[in-house]
């Protein structure tokens, strides 16, 4: 058999399983242990109708006759109306009712009930809450020793159905490989489901504990990296209180502080916006959004960083695409793109953006003459694992900026990517739906 033959029946097997007990992301795990249960219990019943029928137990094939029906509303009750406790509770109630009656009709202590319970127990405890637990061994107690009690005293209520050796064989061996093959199965299934379980939050904990190692890292960064704007903010305040600045020291300071300040506030609006992320997750709201309106207040905004290190920036914005995009998003994503195109690329260079249509989809390019992105960075660019780097003026940044263009990429079914050019510097591109 071909890899894409076994795959596909191993897809196919999944699916089944998932129609049978449930999507795990719809239904919890005890929800589809139950389902499982029900639909195996569901499988052995009906094959004791007729086993019994023809082995001469004819009251014990009409009662797991009428267990067929039972169980078939049961399992309805969980799969497809998602109500796992009444369901279990009615279950468990049923099998004890209908195997007391059936211990009468079935050779009593003789007989295979024994067996019948203990396996009805053994499912009680695997589907059943904690909380559950000390009911249903009360309850398999009283029942399995009331019977033998009242057997014990009135031994002519237990019909004698064997006629032979041979019927008691007939009754007992299958039923205890039922039994046998029912625990192995459950417990199979269960340990497998736990060991699941386990490895989930083995890997949602590690998850989190990197995600907490790199958080500490970027406040750590980050409370170093606002001093300094601040530092030179108080020293120009000072320096105007104690000296008589001419005109032209004045501008060229103001203009360097109002830099800075530009700078700072764009890290901390990417430090904001992260931060609202973490703690009530993404809130994308896709409508249609003409790309070129949305593009051009952040190119009026970066004009500063720009014409200060004399960058050429030239832009090629088709006007009549629209995507569907979140546009607080997509802004933010064009604004740290150009702001780091800004940032590595030396006083003389050239910034270019573009946006065209490629097939259903947008694509906004954002190319640079700068410095390239080191090979050694590459692997990472788009993470939160953090390194502190410094532009061509020395500009600082923290490296939040394209984590974040990644995350509402993602966010909005869009993709982004970048390529290190053959004559210097980067491409980055942004591809997003297409409004029509």
């Amino acid at each position: 058999m071909s890899i894409t033959g076994t795959t596909t029946m191993s897809q196919r097997v999944k699916q089944f399983l998932n129609f049978l007990i449930g999507d795990p992301q719809l239904f919890t795990l005890e929800n589809r242990i139950f389902n499982a249960i029900c639909a195996i219990s569901l499988f052995i019943i009906a094959i004791n109708v007729p086993y019994n029928y023809i082995t001469g137990l004819t009251v014990t094939s009409l009662i797991f006759a009428f267990l067929v029906v039972a169980f078939s509303f049961i399992y309805f009750l969980s799969r497809y109306r998602k109500k796992v406790d009444i369901s279990i509770v009615i279950a468990v109630i049923v099998i004890n009712a209908m195997f007391g009656i059936n211990y009468f009709y079935s050779g009593g202590i003789q007989g295979a009930s024994l067996l019948s319970f203990t396996l009805s127990f053994f499912l009680a405890m695997l589907i059943s809450p904690p909380k559950q637990y000390y009911w249903w061994l009360a309850l398999n107690l009283l029942t399995v020793l009331g019977l033998i009690a009242w057997e014990y005293y009135h031994p002519a209520s237990v019909e004698a159905v064997y006629k032979t050796r041979r019927d008691i064989f007939a009754d007992m061996t299958p039923t205890y490989i039922i039994n046998v093959a029912v625990i192995f199965i459950g417990t199979v299934y269960l340990k497998n489901a736990y060991n699941n379980e386990k490895k989930r939050g083995e890997e949602k904990t590690r998850s989190l504990e990197m995600m907490n190692t790199e958080k500490s890292k970027l406040f750590s960064l980050i409370s170093h990296d606002l001093r300094n704007p601040l530092a030179a903010i108080q020293s120009y305040l000072q320096l105007m209180r104690e000296i008589e600045l001419d005109p032209e020291n004045k501008t060229q300071i103001e203009t360097e502080l109002l830099y800075v300040v530009n700078s700072t506030q764009e890290m901390l609006y990417n430090i904001l916006v992260w931060s609202k992320t973490q703690m009530d997750g993404l809130n994308v709201n896709l409508i249609p959004v003409d790309v070129a309106s949305a593009i051009h207040p952040i190119l009026k905004i970066n004009k500063m960083a720009v014409s200060k290190k004399k960058i050429a920036l030239d832009t090629n914005i088709d006007a009549s695409i629209k995507v569907m995009a979140d546009i607080n998003m997509l802004q933010l994503i064009v604004r740290n793109l150009l702001g780091n195109a800004a940032k590595f690329t030396p006083s003389g260079g050239t910034i270019f953006i573009k946006t065209s249509r490629s097939g259903d989809k947008c694509l906004i390019e954002v190319k640079d003459s700068g410095v390239g992105i080191d090979l050694a960075r590459q692997a990472d660019i788009f993470s939160l694992k953090v390194r502190s780097t410094f532009g061509t003026d020395n500009e600082k940044g923290i490296g939040l900026g394209l984590f974040l263009c990644k995350e509402y990429t993602t966010a909005q079914q869009g993709t982004i990517w970048f390529e290190n050019n053959l004559e210097g510097g980067s491409s980055f591109y942004l591809e997003l739906p297409l409004a029509n």
